[in-house]
């Protein structure tokens, strides 16, 4: 049995250490100039503190954001797709039937709330990732199996290539069964 281990980025609420170096000038001495809580959305943490920094020698100031956080609103567990809780989950319940709505509703359960859209343009964007990483390889030994998800309102024929040597899946996709052309053509 395969047992999937997804490492999402750490995300801390505030940060304990201080800068090394700033970001405008090569000045390593920085006075605290203020801190702020900043809304994010994660599934964890509401807000997070963010402390300002003066550098002593260009006399700038910047944000120091903690670990996991960025300018962005979302947190990098949810931001980033190729290791996001949200776009896994998203694209698992959308290729097993729901709509882009559902799979914002599923979500908002684990306290991730997203519009449709976004949810939309990660599984996009994921998919680009996988696109440009596919690299196919020579398999010695492929096994085909074929199972019936529900979807869409009624059963699909699915069809799963796993290479035997490695027991690493190749491909996966729709195919009418019952069609001998069909099969014929996605093998």
């Amino acid at each position: 049995m395969a047992i999937v281990i997804l490492q999402l980025p750490n995300v801390k609420r505030k940060t304990e250490i201080r800068p090394k170096k700033c970001p405008y000038c090569p000045g390593e001495a920085f006075q605290r100039w203020g801190k702020v809580r900043k809304p994010v959305r994660d599934n964890k943490y509401r807000s997070v503190q963010v402390y300002r920094y003066r550098c002593c020698h260009c006399h700038r100031s910047f944000r120091y954001y903690p670990e996991g956080v960025g300018r962005a609103d979302q947190t990098e567990r949810l931001r980033n797709p190729s290791t996001s809780l949200r776009t896994w989950l998203a694209t698992i319940c959308w290729v097993l039937g729901l709509s882009l709505r559902g799979v914002t509703v599923m979500l908002s359960a684990f306290g991730i709330q997203l519009s449709h859209m976004i949810v939309w343009r990660d599984m996009d964007e994921a998919a680009q990732a996988l696109a440009r990483r596919r690299q196919w390889k020579k398999v010695r030994v492929l096994g085909l199996d074929g199972l019936y998800p529900l979807g869409w309102g009624k059963k699909r024929p699915v069809i799963v290539a796993v290479d035997l040597g490695d027991r690493q899946p190749v491909a996966i996709g729709y195919v009418d069964e019952s069609n001998p052309q069909a099969v014929c053509r996605s093998a």
